[in-house]
């Protein structure tokens, strides 16, 4: 009887950065190949890492992309909100309504630069996959609360020109969109458009 001797993985990863590498590798396939095409076994492939240990340091495909699109918003994998980072709060804490204006909108062009491919490869994912579908939910509802918790800091520090929702609401649907177009389609500088961003919120906003 011929017995098969098992192939065994030698990683020389030390323990503790394969969650880190795991993530890095799937917001490059992820942004570059959309959700849906990107496999367990590419990810770990990129990562550098054995198959089973994707789902041991992360979990299946849906935790790994909740984490990606996480460490994408906030910068690292740091258990704090974005609400709770200091670039966040320097916004938040300025009490003078136009520097606050233009904190908001680097602010914003930070978190895009970082997040807007991921968000287009989660929405398409969302629209056929159910685990994408609840996250991009999800996310939805984490930024709707993010803008909204902006318009009202603005409003709390100057008379709006416009309704606090609107400008909620304006910050929720345009910058994202607009990012995309602008930068990646148009090849804007990313500063570029935080000068774009922060003009237009103060001609929409401030008085």
């Amino acid at each position: 009887m011929t017995t098969v001797k098992r192939r065994v993985y030698r990683s020389t990863i030390r323990r503790g950065e394969a969650p880190r590498l795991i993530c890095a590798a799937a917001h490059r396939l992820f942004s570059a190949k959309g959700y849906l095409a990107t496999s367990i076994e590419e990810i770990a492939a990129e990562a550098g890492v054995a198959r089973p240990t994707v789902f041991t340091a992360v979990g299946p495909k849906p935790a790994i992309l909740k984490a990606v699109v996480d460490q994408a918003m906030a910068g690292d994998d740091a258990p704090v909100p974005v609400a709770g980072r200091p670039w966040f709060r320097e916004a938040l804490d300025e009490p003078d309504a136009v520097r606050a204006v233009c904190l908001h909108a680097r602010n914003l062009c930070w978190i895009l630069q970082h997040v807007v491919p991921l968000l287009r490869a989660l929405e398409m994912a969302a629209a056929v996959d159910e685990d994408a579908a609840v996250l991009w939910a999800d996310l939805r509802r984490q930024r709707r609360a993010g803008t909204a918790g902006i318009a009202a800091d603005l409003a709390a520090k100057t008379t709006l020109r416009c309704d606090e929702q609107v400008l909620a609401d304006m910050l929720f649907t345009l910058p994202p969109d607009a990012y995309y177009r602008l930068v990646h389609e148009e090849g804007w500088p990313a500063d570029k458009f935080q000068e774009w961003l922060a003009d237009l919120m103060h001609r929409v906003c401030l008085p």
